[in-house]
C-alpha cells in the first residue's frame, strides 16, 4: 500500500527551472511532515557537483535568470531548508558517479548516500514518484 506521508522525487534534467521547482516542492512538503526521497540521476547531477565549472553548465530559462540574477535562494539552498524542516533524503545516482569516477567529496555536502536505479525503484515500489 503506498504511503501517503512519502513523496518520491526522480531529478534527471540539467534544467535550473526544473530543479528549483523540485526543490520548492520538496521544501514545501518537508514543512507539511512529509518524508521525502530524492534520487539524483544523468543530467541533473553534474548540477550538485562542486567544481563550479561543472555545475554552472546547467541549462537556465528566463525565470532560472531572473532568480540567479536577484540573489535568490538556489535550488540547493532549497533542498538544504527541506532537510532542516524534516526528513529528506538525497541519493547520487551510483553508475553516474561512476561514469564520471566522482565519490561524495566531488559534490555539494547534501546527499546521504549513493544508490543504483534499481534499489531507489525497489525502495519506492508502489508510491506515486515524481520526475523532473
Amino acid at each position: 500500500m503506498p504511503d501517503s506521508e512519502t513523496m518520491n522525487i526522480m531529478l534527471l534534467t540539467d534544467d535550473y527551472s526544473k530543479l528549483y521547482a523540485a526543490a520548492m516542492l520538496t521544501a514545501v512538503a518537508a514543512t507539511f511532515g512529509k518524508s521525502i526521497r530524492i534520487f539524483v540521476s544523468m543530467e541533473a547531477l553534474p548540477a550538485f557537483h562542486k567544481d563550479p565549472n561543472i555545475s554552472r553548465l546547467i541549462t537556465t530559462g528566463r525565470v532560472a535568470q531572473k532568480i540567479i540574477e536577484t540573489n535568490g535562494q538556489s535550488f540547493i539552498d532549497l533542498l538544504r531548508q527541506g532537510k532542516e524542516f524534516g526528513s529528506v533524503t538525497l541519493y547520487a545516482c551510483s553508475m553516474v558517479m561512476d561514469l564520471y569516477h566522482w565519490t561524495l567529496d566531488d559534490l555539494v555536502d547534501i546527499f546521504d548516500e549513493t544508490l543504483g536505479v534499481s534499489g531507489f525503484l525497489s525502495m519506492v515500489e508502489g508510491e506515486a514518484t515524481f520526475t523532473f
